[in-house]
């Protein structure tokens, strides 16, 4: 895992999920949830392993059209929301002390490395999650930043999308599918917890699927054509740009700080096509609004920033208005 799957994976999500205050109703402990992965099916639908792999290159794609710098902001931002999509899909909160041991739960009882090949390992993945719903003291939440975490193990680049958003855009389905049973089929019986093929493999497709729809709505968002609109568009109409009399003329650089993620303060500047002093003081309106920063390390290096009000704009159907 790379630092910064790491960085999102541990730190931020505890601090993100530290306001969440009020119990959930069907567990005390992350203990509760510590089941082993189950064994997979004996049969993989070859469409499912397609689509794993698949997935494999899509996130792969994602995570190189975006710097690491602006990786950095668009995940924290897309983790913040995180707690309120969970908070639809589950529709109660969750104490701190039991997401504190969320993580390390995943990392201790893991045992994705033992199933051959990623592909199946991604299966196995959303598999476990589906177990762990299963189990009475199952808690959504804690199973999501499970999962979380095993999607990054496998490089999936999970902080770079949300699958709390698709989950909640199908929370429907997905609580369907977790209440499914099949009497038909025969029943897979692993610690204790009957699991019928047919509702076992519909919940792993419905979850491919959901993290599909998420990589693919952040790599449209993201590509360079779609990015320069959304910018533009920002510049039109959004209120904070215009009332802090910020110029058309430094989109082009913002443009490109935004794709390259760190630009030296001259290059911004020359960027702008502005003379020196306007393109300077142009410059500090940015600072202020947040939307370009300057490391107090080194004040000649701009990085991108992104406040949820301009991520917004970049990231229109993401819920960020509670961040």
């Amino acid at each position: 895992m790379t630092s910064l799957e790491t960085l999102c994976t541990s730190k931020l999500v505890l601090e993100i999920y530290s306001c969440c205050m009020t119990s959930a109703p069907s567990m005390d402990s992350v203990s509760a949830m510590n089941v082993s992965n189950p064994a997979l099916p004996d049969s993989i639908p070859p469409s499912m392993l397609a689509s794993a792999d698949l997935l494999v290159t899509k996130t792969a794609y994602l995570a190189g059209m975006v710097a690491p710098e602006t990786a950095a902001c668009l995940s924290k931002l897309l983790m913040d929301s995180d707690a309120h999509y969970s908070r639809v899909i589950d529709e109660y909160h969750t104490k701190p002390e039991v997401l504190k041991n969320a993580l390390n739960s995943a990392n201790q009882h893991s045992t994705l490395e033992k199933v051959p090949e990623l592909r199946r390992r991604i299966v196995a993945a959303l598999a476990h999650h589906y177990r762990l719903l299963q189990t009475p003291a199952g808690n959504g939440v804690v199973a999501r930043i499970i999962a979380h975490q095993h999607l990054a193990q496998l490089r999936l680049h999970s902080q770079l999308w949300s699958l709390s958003r698709g989950l909640a855009r199908r929370q429907e389905e997905y609580h369907a599918a977790l209440n499914t049973t099949d009497s038909t089929q025969d029943l897979q019986v692993a610690g204790g917890v009957q699991l019928s093929d047919k509702a076992f493999l519909g919940f792993i497709e419905l979850m491919l699927d959901v993290c599909h729809q998420e990589v693919d709505y952040m790599t449209t968002a993201l590509n360079r054509h779609q990015l320069r609109r959304s910018v533009a568009h920002a510049y039109r109409t959004n209120p904070r740009l215009t009332e802090a009399g910020v110029s058309l003329k430094t989109m082009p650089a913002l443009l490109a700080l935004l794709i390259q993620g760190t630009l030296p303060r001259s290059v911004f500047i020359t960027f702008t096509g502005l003379p020196p002093k306007i393109a300077s003081d142009q410059l500090n309106r940015l600072l202020n609004l947040d939307i370009v920063v300057s490391p107090p390390s080194n004040l000649q290096r701009l990085e991108v920033g992104l406040p949820a009000w301009f991520a917004q704009v970049l990231l229109p159907d993401v819920d960020l208005a509670l961040i």
